[in-house]
């Protein structure tokens, strides 16, 4: 069957995301940004003016507003339980991977499949002649090697169920290189000025490195004429720039947000100092090590094997230098500044895939009859049904924070949905503590005032506060003693 590859694929991310992906636990930013989605699906708080809890992010202004709306009509649709916002980072995985697949087709599309004398990019085909300038999803483009590399990139599972904002904005920047790709013309690079403007809107500047494609694409020799690329980059830098000059001279409200915005996380969050400034690049590198190492391996292989079919081509050369250097576009500019972290790489891993698949795919055209024969059968059924059961087993279950939750559900007893509930000053700053209490029962946690119940780690000194026997694990209710 030619689609076992892309099920075997499927079945090795829903093993390497078993652990989080049907489970109630979420990453602390996630889970704030899932908050503001559930309010807006609820009522509370709109695009320009979302919010958190009355005590955190009253206004959120932290991040642009795009993904939190999405994923709040998503949640109109289907809920807002945690299974429906994990349901929300499958479907963004899942149209990322059919963007990777579009993005790939398109690297691939400037390669003629011309057989002649019996031989094709190495190949030996006897007494076969081919004239074709398309190549199909299964006979040559092998799309499923660029999702196999972005599987196994680690913080790729993680983010099927984190809901982080760069998940989203990965999105848009796929599409945007694809109309880059797909089409010369102005109007591709019109539209593709405007998915940099969904981009900015869903995690701000970061987004916009497809910017430089234009000038990559001249650079790697894939079009020609410095004009066309400088036309390229300014009809990108037109749509993207037209959208968010009609927010900013027409909708006060955006011009308000996008201000706040910028005076508080852009120019405000660089300065904070939180790791070293070449973070970001070891990340890069440290965090798709096996997908490097598996091209290096390839590549010297190839070197030493001169008469090698599978060897990378001058082509698969020069597809993986544009991709990469679209993946480094993406990643020094943030050493601008200094808070930084992993996930902020989602938006770059699918063009590493691609950059090191670009390398591959003449070695998995070679293989492609193996991977016909019983045994990948076999495998990808294994892998398939070990990903289903897996999964089945961690349903519902906590997956991260256990004790938090398992401390939570047992003071909900006591603990009214909605409340507001004292939180002892150590706790302030746990904000995982404060988005599982507002996501699961909307109870919200203040550190500044005295309420009716009293969430602590310890023995708490306020004698006005008497505990409440539970079985807790971690953290322990408090009551006042006029109660």
């Amino acid at each position: 069957m030619k689609y076992w590859p892309y099920l075997f694929v499927v079945g090795l991310f829903g093993l390497f995301a078993c652990n989080n992906l049907l489970t109630r636990g979420m990453f602390m930013d996630g889970l704030i940004y899932t908050s503001v989605a559930a309010n807006m699906a609820e009522g509370v708080g709109s695009f320009w003016h979302p919010v958190y809890t009355v005590t955190q992010f009253p206004q959120f202004y932290e991040h642009p507003p795009l993904m939190m709306w999405l994923l709040s009509l998503w949640m109109r649709l289907f809920g807002t339980s945690m299974m429906a916002a994990k349901g929300y980072s499958v479907a963004v995985v899942l149209l990322t991977a059919a963007l990777t697949v579009g993005v790939w087709k398109q690297l691939l599309s400037s390669v003629k499949c011309e057989v002649i004398s019996g031989k094709y990019e190495g190949f030996a085909i006897d007494g076969c002649r081919i004239h074709t300038s398309h190549l199909t999803l299964h006979t040559c483009t092998n799309a499923w090697l660029p999702l196999l590399m972005l599987t196994l990139i680690p913080d790729v599972a993680l983010a099927a169920h984190n809901n982080y904002l760069e998940s989203t904005m990965a999105l848009f920047v796929l599409a945007a290189v694809w109309l880059v790709l797909r089409g010369k013309g102005v109007g591709w690079h019109l539209l593709a000025g405007v998915m940099l403007a969904a981009a900015f809107l869903t995690k701000g500047p970061t987004g916009l490195f497809p910017l430089a494609l234009p000038a990559l694409l001249w650079l790697f020799g894939t079009r020609k004429g410095f004009g066309q690329a400088a036309v390229g980059t300014l009809a990108m830098a037109a749509g993207l720039a037209a959208p968010m000059a009609l927010l900013w001279f027409c909708v006060p409200d955006a011009q308000e947000f996008l201000h706040k915005y910028f005076e508080n996380q852009v120019i405000g969050g660089s300065q904070v100092l939180v790791t070293s400034r070449t973070y970001i690049v070891k990340t890069l590198f440290s965090h798709t090590a096996v997908v490097l190492v598996v091209a290096l391996a390839v590549v010297l292989f190839g070197i030493l094997r001169k008469s090698a079919p599978w060897r990378p081509t001058r082509d698969s050369w020069r597809r993986f230098g544009l991709v990469f250097a679209l993946a480094l576009c993406g990643t020094l500019p943030m050493m601008v500044s200094t808070k930084q972290r992993a996930f902020y790489l989602l938006t770059v891993f699918p063009f590493v895939a691609l950059a090191v698949a670009a390398l591959l795919e003449p070695l998995a055209r070679h293989m492609e009859k193996q991977l016909q024969r019983p045994a990948m059968t076999v495998a990808t059924v294994a892998v398939l049904m070990a990903a289903v059961i897996t999964n089945a087993l961690h349903y519902g279950k906590p997956g991260r924070d256990k004790a938090m939750l398992h401390d939570m559900d047992v003071m909900a007893a006591e603990v009214h949905d909605g409340e507001l509930v004292a939180l002892a000053p150590e706790l302030a700053s746990n904000n995982s503590l404060h988005g599982y209490w507002y996501f699961y029962h909307r109870v919200t946690l203040d550190a500044n005032a005295q309420h009716r119940h009293l969430i602590a780690a310890d023995d708490v000194a306020d004698t006005t506060y008497i505990e409440v026997p539970l079985p807790t694990e971690e953290y322990r209710l408090y009551r006042l003693l006029e109660e």
